[in-house]
């Protein structure tokens, strides 16, 4: 049985998400897609512009997702002076690889930003070591308990931890909230598929909105992972299933396939 799940991720991820729709045999998706958050680079910020005048001072520089990864492209920096520092979570490895033009480190590690804390804890003198982690900032957001955990631990290691902000992850505006509404309904979904807390954070408010409008949304909602599944959580958002593994959109859709 065909079934209609809206995906809520940004514009960013859509084409990678319909990829991993034709690689995945038998699946039996028929995507809908309303972005409930938005993400862009912003290579301006201050912070980014002082990392690109610096780079090479930094032992580690971690790339908290594929758009961080896209402001490296874009910075200018010479690739050697970041070669053997980038650290990259789960798929965004390739990323790295194909815009860079070198593998990054600690592949090994689990595909998570606290993952990425474990790997580093295991390197030498780990204390004497500057690491960049290039983060998003958030608009109509709050920081999800992810990021700040993630950097919370970051800066238990000991190590000399800067912040670079290089693009920012934006909330859908509230007056936007009925003409989605009126589109999803439209479209007769069966499912929900989630991938980030920002997402679950408009989702929460979205299905609140519907409720208050007399056209409440009772469909089950899945999540891309453990983290995902937190955020919404602390959201009181409900969660119908995880997926078990998060390396790549492939192993999502997968797990979509299924239900």
């Amino acid at each position: 049985m065909v079934k209609k799940i809206l995906f809520t991720a940004p514009d960013t991820y859509q084409p990678r998400l319909c990829m991993a729709m034709a690689e995945v045999q038998n699946s039996v998706i028929r995507p809908v897609f309303v972005p409930f958050i938005n993400t862009f680079l912003y290579t301006k910020y201050a912070s980014f512009v002082e990392f690109c005048r610096v780079a090479a001072s930094y032992d580690y520089v971690i790339c908290s997702s594929m758009m961080a990864v896209w402001a490296l492209q874009s910075s200018g920096i010479e690739p050697s002076l970041l070669e053997g520092k980038v650290i990259a979570i789960g798929n965004d490895q390739k990323a790295v690889r194909d815009m860079l033009g070198f593998d990054s480190i600690m592949q090994d590690a689990k595909p998570s930003m606290m993952g990425i804390v474990d790997a580093l804890k295991c390197q030498p003198a780990l204390s004497a070591k500057r690491i960049a982690a290039l983060m998003p900032e958030f608009t109509g957001l709050p920081v999800p308990s992810t990021i700040t955990n993630f950097l919370n631990a970051l800066s238990d290691t000991g190590a000399s931890v800067t912040n670079v902000y290089c693009y920012c992850t934006v909330a859908m505006g509230q007056e936007h909230y009925a003409k989605a509404l009126e589109y999803i309904l439209e479209k007769e979904i069966d499912a929900i598929a989630i991938t980030s807390g920002g997402e679950a954070h408009v989702l929460s408010k979205l299905l609140s909105f519907a409720v208050a409008q007399g056209k409440p949304i009772d469909v089950p909602i899945y999540s891309y992972g453990p983290y995902t599944t937190r955020c919404a959580q602390e959201v009181s958002l409900p969660i119908a299933g995880t997926s078990p593994k998060y390396q790549s959109f492939i192993d999502f859709i997968d797990y979509l396939s299924t239900k």
